[in-house]
């Protein structure tokens, strides 16, 4: 019987100790999305313009910004190898006048929830779906 306990507390210990380091290397891992804002710079494979005013900013646990349109805020999961995940919390209603900016914000939410990792290349944050990037946010 004690020997089965000791076990059981060895095997405990070891579980958590594993959990605390994987958290502490996702945190550095994802510590750098939380650095600065970011801009829209390309969409699927598009140049977004300069004058678009699509801007985001990354707090643990949440992606908020602007659309063009609308205010989004978000959450995401980072999880191992990059991974990412976001869930769409809330965005704004006001309808957009200009059909450029409609249209790059339709296109942003639906390649945002199709985004299955991240990657940061050349000062860029690059999200894609695993065979392809989708959106490239430059850092402001």
């Amino acid at each position: 019987m004690k020997k089965s306990l000791w076990s059981t507390a060895i095997i405990a210990t070891l579980l958590f100790l594993n959990y605390c380091s994987n958290t502490k290397q996702l945190t550095s891992q994802t510590e750098v999305l939380f650095r600065s804002k970011w801009k829209l710079a390309e969409l699927q494979g598009q140049q977004v313009s300069d004058s678009a005013k699509s801007s985001f900013e990354f707090t643990p646990g949440k992606i908020s910004g602007s659309t063009g349109c609308n205010r989004l805020s978000a959450g995401f999961v980072a999880g191992k190898h990059q991974t990412i995940r976001f869930s769409p919390d809330s965005l704004s209603k006001v309808v957009c006048s200009n059909e450029t900016a409609a249209a790059l914000e339709a296109t942003f939410l639906d390649a945002l929830s199709k985004s299955t990792e991240w990657n940061m290349k050349a000062g860029e944050l690059w999200l894609g779906d695993g065979e392809r990037t989708l959106i490239k946010l430059r850092s402001l």
